[in-house]
This record gives C-alpha cells, sequence and structure tokens, in this order.
C-alpha cells in the first residue's frame, strides 16, 4: 500500500513558509526600530501571505498617525529592489540589509523611501515625517549577518544589554562563565564593533563600553533566534487549571521550584508578567536546565502533562545562555531575562512581536541600563 504524502508535504511547507514570513517580519520590525526614535510607537501589519508581501506601517509621533507601505528588497542590491516593486506595486518605503548605492539611487529616481539594517535611511512622507540616517561607523554587512555566536558570546550580549558594564570582571560573575570564556566573547563583540573602549588606556573609564545599544540588540535577536530554531524542544499537552497563568502559578511553578533546578518562561505568559500587553496564552514556554532537560519522561510528568508531536500547549528548551534564567521572580513563577523574553517574541511573529515592541518600551530594552 502507497501513502499518500502530498497533503503531509503540502503542510510543511506551508509552515515553513509561515516561519519564514515570521522572521521577515521580525527583521521589518527591526529596522524600522534601529532607523526611528526609541519615543516613537511602531505598528507593522503583514499584508499578504506569499511572494511580494508588503507591510502597512504606523508610525504614531504625538496625535500624528504617518502611514506607509513598506515592501522587503532581500540584501539590498538594485535586481532586489526591482524585483520587490514588481512584485509588490505601491510600496512607499524599501526596506533591506543593506541597499547599495545602485539601489538607493533607483529607489530615490521613483520617490521610494528607504532604510536598512546598517542603520542607513532617507524617508520623507507627505505626513510630515522626515527621517534621515548615514552612520558614520557601522559594523560591515558581514558582521551585522553573521548570526553564529557561542553560547558564551550570546551570554556576554544578554548581560551587556540587561545593564550589566561589559567588563571582564563583571560580565564574568554576572555570567558565572570562565575568565577566557568571557574575555574571548567580549573581544568578539568588540571586533563586531558593538562594544568600544574610550580614549583613556588606565583607569576606571579604561574597560569596554557599548557602542551601539540598538545594533547589538538586533544582532542579538538574529543569534538567539538561529540558536532557538537548533535548540531541541520537548512538546506538552495537558489541561489547564482556569488558564494557562493561573496553572503557572499553581502547579507548573512549585512543580519545577521543587526540582531546584534552574527554569525560567518566556514569550507571551513572560510579556504578561514582565509588561501586560496580551491576554491569552496559547503556548507557555519554558526552559529549563539541561539535567531537567535529559530526563523528558520525567520532565512532562512534572508539568502535569504527556508527550506529544503535535497538539501541544507547552514547549520546553534547554536555558540558552547560563544568564537567561535570571530574569525577575513573580508569585513563584521564574521569568527568563527582559531581553531574552523581547528576542523569543520577536522570533515568534504576528501579535506577540507588537508584545515585544511594548516590552521594550516598558522594560527600556537595549537601552544598557
Amino acid at each position: 500500500m502507497f501513502e499518500d504524502t502530498s497533503l503531509a508535504q503540502g503542510t510543511t511547507a506551508t509552515l515553513k513558509s509561515i516561519a519564514e514570513l515570521n522572521q521577515l517580519e521580525t527583521r521589518v520590525r527591526r529596522v524600522l526600530a534601529m532607523t526611528l526614535s526609541s519615543a516613537l510607537r511602531v505598528a507593522v501589519v503583514r499584508r499578504g501571505e506569499g511572494p511580494g508581501s508588503s507591510f502597512e506601517v504606523t508610525v504614531q509621533a504625538g496625535a500624528t498617525d504617518h502611514r506607509f507601505l513598506a515592501g522587503w528588497a532581500g540584501e539590498g542590491w538594485p535586481g532586489d529592489v526591482k524585483e520587490m516593486v514588481g512584485l509588490a506595486p505601491g510600496v512607499e518605503v524599501a526596506l533591506a540589509a543593506n541597499l547599495s548605492d545602485g539601489a538607493r539611487d533607483w529607489l530615490a529616481r521613483r520617490g521610494i523611501g528607504w532604510a536598512d539594517e546598517a542603520g542607513h535611511a532617507e524617508i520623507v512622507r507627505p505626513s510630515g515625517l522626515l527621517i534621515s540616517r548615514e552612520p558614520g561607523s557601522q559594523p560591515s554587512r558581514a558582521a551585522q549577518s553573521s548570526t553564529r555566536w557561542s553560547r558564551s558570546t550570546l551570554a556576554a550580549a544578554e548581560a551587556a544589554l540587561s545593564g550589566t558594564v561589559p567588563t571582564v570582571e563583571k560580565i564574568e560573575k554576572a555570567t558565572g562563565l570562565s575568565r577566557n570564556s568571557t574575555a574571548t566573547a567580549l573581544h568578539k563583540l568588540e571586533r563586531l564593533g558593538f562594544l568600544q573602549r574610550p580614549r583613556a588606556l588606565r583607569g576606571p573609564m579604561s574597560g569596554r563600553q557599548l557602542a551601539n545599544a540598538e545594533a547589538l540588540l538586533a544582532a542579538y535577536v538574529d543569534a538567539s533566534a538561529d540558536q532557538r530554531s537548533k535548540s531541541p524542544k520537548l512538546l506538552v499537552h495537558r489541561l489547564w487549571v482556569g488558564d494557562a497563568l493561573e496553572t503557572l502559578r499553581t502547579e507548573i511553578a512549585p512543580a519545577l521550584n521543587a526540582t531546584k533546578a534552574k527554569w525560567a518562561t518566556t514569550g507571551v505568559a513572560a510579556s504578561i508578567l514582565l509588561a501586560p500587553y496580551l491576554s491569552d496564552v496559547t503556548t507557555l514556554g519554558i526552559y529549563v536546565d539541561m539535567d531537567l532537560f535529559s530526563d523528558k519522561a520525567r520532565l512532562a510528568s512534572r508539568l502535569g502533562g504527556r508527550i506529544v508531536e503535535r497538539g501541544q500547549v507547552i514547549e520546553v528548551r534547554p536555558l540558552p545562555t547560563p544568564t537567561t534564567a535570571t530574569g525577575p521572580v513573580v508569585e513563584g513563577i521564574h521569568i527568563a531575562l527582559p531581553v531574552r523574553v523581547y528576542a523569543d517574541l520577536l522570533s515568534s511573529g504576528g501579535r506577540a512581536a507588537e508584545a515585544a515592541q511594548h516590552l521594550k518600551e516598558v522594560r527600556r530594552i537595549g537601552s544598557g541600563t
């Protein structure tokens, strides 16, 4: 008997497409966050689900809403922007990884604004929105696109973005990394242009400092998403007691706390506890240390559920860094560091990405304080 796999293949392709669109939406939001002032509120709504998808953007400045249609032009070569405009006619602002001079000229001749992940921007809207940026010193295209960070580099970035001064001594203490791993991680972040040393070579001001917190945050989000996509995960189904947050507070958190293991919740549930924006939790995201994660059957039992291949309401992953579980504790619920929650929400896309923007504003994520 031959099995018809066409439906399964079609479903897999659809899921892959949805994941790619969510990732693209995350990049669109990140470019806008890098380009616009942190005092402005930005809403992004995806329009369309296939090639040529565009994004309705609303920038709220005081009592004025500036609206425009944005499209993604890939790497940013002239051929990329021409293809984007052909697939999504009516686009008013082109976004890309790093727009070439030729691509910018082509867009300018057609009255289309632009912005890219390198921090360049030229957007002029009839509503009065005027953005013009030409950074003097930015990490190279290769540096910005590199998401292959080690666990120690992610931990160092996580700590620095959470307010730890990026010196070897303080990052080592905050992360629990070895002295060598800490020094290597900070050297990489400095080489990529995210950290810098002041001119003083001695004294209290001689250590590294954040060169561009927004750029580091954007790179950290990319690297976190890459790490998350490769991370093993345990899918669990169970019945809620009331709702997901109530079950987390009354049953799951006490069960995990009893193990004395390190753990933390992330995603929408964590965002509700840190900076309420969404109200419903469809899937509970939890990180646990590797010792607890290694015995999956026992872990699922502690969570009060059973292991499934689909239809999960809980997703469990190993702790991505030593610092992830050092966030606040609310009513016995351990919450991941806000910067990690922010990155995970962006990776999910949709309404979760909106919650990420709200969390960023409320918790001042990326400010280095």
